[in-house]
């Protein structure tokens, strides 16, 4: 059921019901006033005639009080017809002579006579209402002497009574109308259009295609909504952001870190071709020097031996260039605190482990102590290890990063181990794994340099880097690092 039809049954409908109800009740209003109002004429009426026959009884003759009735019954519309009773309740004369012939009503005109009081009688026949009053005939002294009857036949007071009706519904009907017109508009304008427009932003946020803020115009609980929801966007906006700037950053890392291997692989290729290039070059350019001391000056060969020594010389240089672009920087040792570049590399993972469903932790005590480290090359060396661990863990698993203080060989310093929960590493391969070349990943995956070079730099920290592995249990690499200098 949607919203517009659940205001309608909450609002409106228990709206027309009550409306309804008030119709209902103003229409037995009217028909009582205009049922009121009738029996008030008829009373006046019935009074001003009690009167005209008293006065007639008194001062006339019977013949004479025939006639009387005849002409009120028909200067009346509603006057149906007038009886006389005596006190015996024998009708004595009447409007006209069917009257007297009608049946007489011995009940109410005993109690009339018992009482001395006028009394009405009302009785609905077809579609008219009948009233009947009953009322005491006196003479000159006061004393009772009979009775009069004068019925009133009100052919109007249905059709007024409808009129009032339809009058009542009328008003009653315009006024549900007006009602549920503006409801509806307060509805539309106040409540079911910022719904929907709250609705149409959730679903292009959801989308991810956030669109402008929504306008804040009022000071109400949907105003405190739109609020909201406008913070939130720019919250997830943010969020979104940081994200993106985080997996900028670690692809960054990540392309370091290859690009660290390429150059090793680089330098590895580098030092093989200078050492099996330098050495028949080094005995070229020395017997090329003899040669060319041997020779007198004017001699025409030592041009050609002075230009082949040029040339070899020329080749040494390209090979130590070249070793010195591909070589290692020496690492830059300063005080550093381990616990925000672990929190922090986690933090830059924490979506790429999210997406593989995997879960990285950290264990980090309370004033662990800083190391003596190069900040850029250990990050690399961290950053390897948990890629090595996310690559090898399947989903659902976990990488844990713990750190504690620990003394080695005499010396101050602090153990970092990243374990993993994967199928760990054969043992086979175990004694291999820091070996240049040597790697456990498929062919195109990995060059086998990673661990090899994190193990030279950790070494020219002064470190270690060990691992323990078990199958169907996991892999821990340990690194070790002293503390700085006092």
């Amino acid at each position: 059921m949607g919203l517009r039809l659940r205001l309608f049954f909450v609002l409106i409908l228990p709206l027309i019901l009550l409306v309804g109800a008030y119709g209902v009740l103003r229409i037995r209003q009217e028909a009582g006033q205009v049922r009121d109002a009738e029996e008030r004429s008829g009373a006046a009426t019935a009074k001003a005639i009690q009167i005209a026959v008293e006065n007639a009884l008194r001062d006339r003759r019977p013949a004479e009080v025939r006639l009387l009735l005849a002409e009120l019954v028909e200067g009346q519309d509603q006057v149906d017809r007038i009886r006389l009773f005596n006190l015996a309740m024998v009708p004595t004369l009447g409007s006209d002579a069917r009257t007297v012939t009608d049946p007489v009503p011995f009940e109410r005109l005993g109690r009339l006579f018992e009482r001395g009081r006028a009394q009405v009688f009302s009785e609905e026949r077809d579609d008219d209402r009948w009233l009947t009053y009953l009322m005491p005939a006196r003479g000159r002294g006061g004393q009772l002497q009979g009775a009069v009857e004068i019925t009133f036949v009100t052919t109007a007071v249905a059709a007024r009574q409808w009129q009032a009706t339809r009058a009542v519904l009328l008003r009653v009907g315009v006024l549900t109308l007006a009602l549920a017109l503006l409801t509806a508009v307060v509805l539309q304008r106040q409540l079911l259009r910022p719904l929907s427009r709250l609705t149409r932003s959730i679903r292009a946020l959801g989308e991810g295609q956030p669109g402008p803020p929504l306008p804040v115009t009022r000071r109400d609980e949907l105003g405190a909504v739109a609020e909201a929801f406008n913070r939130m966007a720019e919250q997830l906006e943010g969020g979104r952001q940081r994200i993106l700037l985080e997996s900028e950053h670690a692809l960054d890392l990540e392309r370091q870190v290859r690009q660290a291997e390429t150059l090793a692989v680089a330098g590895k290729l580098a030092s093989g071709i200078a050492h099996e290039v330098g050495t028949p070059l080094n005995i070229i350019s020395g017997r090329a020097e003899i040669l060319l001391r041997s020779l007198p000056s004017e001699h025409p060969g030592r041009g050609d031996l002075e230009v082949i020594i040029g040339q070899i010389d020329r080749i040494s240089a390209i090979i130590r260039s070249l070793l010195d672009t591909v070589r290692l920087q020496k690492p830059e040792i300063q005080r550093l605190a381990l616990a925000p570049l672990i929190e922090r590399l986690a933090h830059l993972l924490d979506h790429m482990a999210r997406r593989r469903g995997v879960a990285i932790g950290a264990s980090l005590p309370d004033g662990l102590p800083d190391v003596a480290a190069d900040p850029g090359q250990l990050q690399q060396v961290l950053l390897n290890l948990l890629m090595n661990g996310l690559e090898a863990t399947p989903r659902d698993g976990g990488i844990t990063v713990e750190a504690w203080a620990c003394p080695h060989d005499g010396r101050p310093g602090v153990a970092v181990a990243v374990s993993d929960t994967g199928s760990g590493i054969a043992p086979d391969a175990l004694g291999r794994i820091f070996d240049p070349f040597y790697t456990t990943k498929p062919p195109g995956q990995g060059t086998g340099l990673g661990l090899a070079i994190a193990r030279d730099i950790v070494r020219d920290h002064g470190g270690t880097l060990a691992v323990q592995s078990r199958a169907d249990l996991g892999t821990t690499f340990t690194l070790w690092l002293p503390e700085p200098a006092p």
